[in-house]
């Protein structure tokens, strides 16, 4: 299979998967044959040499779209029902099944939450969703993980501190900091990063060697968190250091378009 439509060819990405915005699933990407498009067969291939569940214990496996994924409550409640998970041919779908394989656990806890809620709520959760599942959807699409047992970096995250951050303290950014991209939406756009490309942050204040996907699960897995979508702190990712060659510059933060001043709670 290949793409209906895509910006940038399967050939032409390859290279940019060296960059850290795909860090979390890299090693899969470098199992799939990288001369073709990947195909469900070598997608449930991973999937199944991966023992991959969804949170029911049920194997999951990527399969063509059909009409009963065709709305919201659909897709997720045969993701839940039956571990099937609608995969069309292009780069968001792509990085959506690398997703459940890279971060299986928190995958499962967003499926579990909507489908939890959407069977509560029927049709008028599917229409309009909750605060819950705006922040189930957010952290799907437009996610990063940021772990550090250090929480006054996580601070300065959460209060818009980034020149304290990521020039004062930059040191220990690299040293005491883990960034992993867990949106596949975000992950579609970083095939071609641009000055404003923003990331919705669950901060997470654990130990080094902690099982970041185990983490974020735990996370998804509490309401306190899922009341508020300012839970999730915005993270100008080209900031991070590594990220992009600009940022070694400390002038680029400077832009405060980007770099946005503030402060928030959470």
């Amino acid at each position: 299979m290949k793409p209906a439509a895509t910006r940038l060819e399967w050939d032409q990405a390859v290279p940019a998967f060296e960059r850290p915005f795909f860090a979390a699933v890299r090693p899969l990407l470098f199992e799939l044959d990288t001369a073709r498009w990947p195909d469900l067969e070598q997608l449930n291939a991973l999937a199944a040499s991966r023992g991959l569940l969804n949170a029911w214990g049920v194997p999951v496996r990527f399969v063509a779209p059909g009409a009963e994924s065709a709305s919201a409550m659909g897709y997720e409640i045969q993701i839940g029902e039956s571990g099937e998970i609608p995969t069309r041919d292009n780069w968001h779908d792509l990085f959506n099944a690398l997703q459940w394989l890279a971060l299986p656990q928190a995958k499962a806890a967003i499926n579990r939450g909507h489908v939890e809620r959407l069977k509560l709520g029927g049709t008028a959760e599917a229409t309009a969703r909750s605060a819950p599942r705006d922040v189930l959807t957010m952290f799907d699409e437009s996610g990063i993980i940021v772990a550090s047992a250090d929480e006054s970096l996580l601070d300065l995250v959460r209060e818009f501190r980034w020149r304290e951050l990521f020039v004062e303290r930059r040191h220990a950014v690299v040293s005491e900091m883990r960034f992993v991209l867990a949106g596949h939406g975000l992950m579609e756009k970083s095939l071609a990063p641009f000055i404003g490309i923003t990331a919705k942050a669950m901060l997470l204040p654990v130990a080094a060697g902690t099982s970041l996907d185990a983490a974020a699960a735990a996370w998804l897995g509490r309401d306190d968190n899922l009341a508020d979508s300012r839970r999730l702190a915005p993270l100008p990712l080209l900031g991070i250091p590594g990220w992009d060659a600009r940022n070694e510059d400390s002038r680029f933060y400077d832009n405060a378009a980007y770099f946005r001043p503030g402060r928030r709670g959470g």
